[in-house]
């Protein structure tokens, strides 16, 4: 009889405490339906809220259960909106949760990420991506080791903390296109990404990665897709890449990317292989061409012009650098657009007095692509300009100039603009006639513009003149701010004179709101819905966040 009663107590406790873990699931999902928005929900089928003690959650739109627990929650693009609760963190069983954001509406998560997120140790699976979460508590991702999947849109540097995550199979720190490609701030990408032995996936897209691609992440042999494109990503291909021969898509396009390309055979024949919109040039193209797929539109190529040892002649000849080997390059030179010489195996060209010209250049061995350089201008140079630069110091700007070089130089107009169009002569510098030494000049503007466009006119004594290049600044109290940021109702702008015409625009490019702005006094921007927006004054943008 005993035995029975001990039977009996031990069921009744086994149920009481399945009740009540299953009882601590609903109540998270109840919170977190209501601090989401869960009555406007694009489907929250089955939810009962409030509900009552005992309701089952098992079977709720998103929601699935294993052993009496809540292991799955996916509310994948329902339009929950608002910070992630914290208590997500009570669904200490979930193995999957997804909460990534639409990829065509703003943001639907926003703000801090909750810390008690570190509580969810089985998760397997974890998708908050396309949303902006920030905030100090985003490296409590590195405490759930058991992660296979991992998809987020960084809006900071990769915390140390992931180093721990050593188990991903599937990482992707990426944003779409639309609605934000411009926010992201991944930073470098660390090199403890190739400790990630068993990753199969890697997604760095379109996160404003920076700084040259650690050559650890060749280390990595188990990658099927590796997709670093639209980034600032520099430097040259790690030559470790030819050791990731699983490879089915290898995505470096769109970034600052240089050569040499290193020899990539290892990478399968099979494989999407895609390095366009770079500034790669033949270097190493030739020897991996049976790799590439997508290789055309690369930067502007280097050249040079050299001068005969004499004051006042022309170029002589155009240095290109093309790369290759150069018996298979082909040189095409235009003078004022129009073509004059056409060489094979050369990279030097003579040139036929003073004209603007540039260079295409083919490779017998990469069918398609043509580099070109740079339009350059070759005159006679009575003025050696080597710099022009300026500085707004005290509400004052002050301009510097250095010549290595004059021939009948007079002197210096300074003229300024408002427009970068239409200038005026605000002052005068003497030159020093004929000097192969290195002369130093100087002016101050005493009272500039706000944002001004500033120029030389170099005059010679026998009347003729020439413009230095075009440099804008702007004074030291004149720098366009918002404020606040985040805002609710209204925003202050300052950094400019007068009355000026503002207009937002949303993440579809969307103008939604015109108005005018008076310096350092209100405006309205209650009407906006809250996201991310840009503030446009003039040529000046600010990216400003609604949040209410």
């Amino acid at each position: 009889m005993k035995k029975c009663l001990l039977v009996l107590l031990c069921l009744f406790i086994s149920l009481q405490s399945y009740s009540q873990s299953l009882e601590t699931d609903r109540l998270a999902l109840i919170a977190f339906y209501q601090a989401t928005g869960g009555d406007n929900w694009f489907n929250n089928t089955g939810w009962t809220v409030p509900g009552n003690p005992g309701d089952n959650p098992c079977g709720w739109y998103g929601v699935t259960c294993e052993g009496g627990r809540v292991t799955s929650l996916i509310m994948e693009q329902n339009d929950a909106y608002g910070a992630i609760p914290a208590a997500v963190g009570s669904l200490t069983a979930l193995k999957h949760l997804d909460l990534s954001g639409a990829g065509d509406e703003l943001p639907q998560f926003q703000g801090n990420l909750p810390a008690e997120l570190g509580n969810l140790t089985n998760l397997e699976y974890l998708d908050i991506s396309e949303n902006r979460i920030e905030g100090p508590n985003i490296q409590v991702i590195g405490s759930l080791t058991n992660l296979k999947h991992l998809s987020i849109t960084p809006y900071w540097n990769v915390p140390t903390s992931f180093a721990n995550l050593t188990n991903l199979e599937y990482l992707r720190m990426a944003a779409e296109d639309y609605p934000f490609p411009t926010s992201t701030n991944l930073g470098s990408i660390p090199s403890f990404f190739g400790t990630f032995t068993k990753l199969k996936t890697l997604i760095l897209r379109n996160a404003h990665a920076t700084g040259s691609v650690p050559s650890s992440i060749g280390l990595l042999s188990n990658l099927e897709v590796l997709d670093l494109s639209q980034n600032a990503l520099t430097g040259t291909i790690p030559a470790s890449f030819n050791n990731l021969t699983k490879l089915t898509k290898l995505d470096l396009s769109y970034n600052n990317l240089t050569g040499p390309i290193p020899n990539v055979l290892g990478i399968p024949v099979a494989a999407e292989v895609r390095i366009n919109n770079n500034a790669f040039n033949f270097s190493g193209m030739e020897s991996n061409i049976s790799r590439l797929d997508q290789y055309l539109e690369q930067d502007l190529i280097d050249a040079q012009l050299t001068y005969p040892l004499c004051l006042g002649c022309t170029a002589a000849s155009i240095e290109v650098y093309a790369g290759g080997t150069e018996a298979n390059n082909t040189y095409k030179l235009f003078k004022n657009n129009a073509l004059t010489t056409t060489q094979t195996g050369d990279r030097y060209i003579d040139l036929d007095g003073e004209g603007i010209y540039r260079v295409e250049v083919t490779n017998s061995l990469v069918p398609g692509l043509t580099l070109i350089t740079k339009d350059h201008v070759s005159v006679r140079l009575p003025v050696t300009l080597v710099s022009f630069e300026g500085k707004s110091e005290s509400n004052q700007t002050k301009l510097t100039w250095k010549t290595t070089s004059e021939t009948n130089d007079k002197g210096f107009e300074i003229e300024r603009s408002a427009d970068a169009r239409t200038f005026e002569k605000i002052g005068f510098v003497d030159g020093s006639g004929d000097t192969k030494d290195d002369q130093f000049y100087h002016f101050t503007d005493l009272n500039p513009l706000a944002t001004g466009y500033y120029r030389l006119k170099q005059l010679d004594y026998d009347g003729k003149s020439e413009y230095s290049k075009i440099i804008k600044l702007k004074r030291s109290d004149a720098v366009f701010k918002i404020y606040p940021n985040p805002a609710s109702y209204e925003v202050i702008a300052s950094g400019f004179e007068g009355v000026k015409d503002l207009q937002v625009v949303n993440e579809t490019g969307r103008i939604v709101l015109k108005t005018q702005a008076d310096a350092g006094k209100p405006v309205s921007v209650q009407s906006l819905k809250p996201g991310l927006y840009t503030i446009q004054i003039g040529t000046d943008t600010r990216r400003l966040l609604i949040s209410k």
